[in-house]
């Protein structure tokens, strides 16, 4: 199975065991900017799927039958309130997706712009700030400032 993101959604198509012939689904999430999808080598069904919307923004979607149906996530990657004195940081879209370690089912990573790193346990249902470097006083200074990201930024690794 070929993952195809692009900025007008989501594309699967599967091979024949010869990759001779291919069958072509989609578009999933049409008219979203689709930025990562991953199929979980865990369990080889369950999809996530990284996509920026007009109106819902950014988000996570989650498949466990190949694309059949979707569910969005009920909280997606997002960076704690700021003080009311400070300026916050706000995901403009999750570019990056990985499931955690075969020993932890549920789990996955996502990575944002601006520079962000988010965990969820649950399967991808909902994500929540990883502090050890969301948090970090040396991100701006490491990435750039509150609003840079990648990709189309300053890169997490320099």
């Amino acid at each position: 199975m070929l993952l195809i993101s692009t900025r007008k959604g989501l594309w699967l198509a599967w091979a024949n065991s010869g990759r001779r012939s291919w069958r072509l689904k989609g578009p999933h999430h049409l008219g979203h900017i689709v930025s990562h999808a991953v199929l979980d080598p865990r369990d080889r069904r369950t999809l996530l799927v990284a996509a920026k919307t007009g109106h819902l923004g950014p988000t996570i979607f989650r498949s466990t039958d190949f694309g059949r149906s979707w569910k969005e996530a009920a909280r997606p990657p997002a960076f704690a309130r700021a003080a009311a004195s400070q300026m916050g940081r706000a995901v403009d879209h999750s570019f990056w997706l990985t499931p955690g370690h075969p020993s932890q089912p549920g789990v996955w990573y996502a990575g944002t712009s601006p520079q962000g790193l988010f965990r969820s346990d649950d399967g991808g249902a909902g994500w929540a700030p990883v502090a050890g470097f969301n948090d970090n006083p040396a991100i701006l200074a490491l990435f750039g400032g509150e609003q840079d990201g990648t990709p189309m930024g300053p890169n997490c690794i320099r």
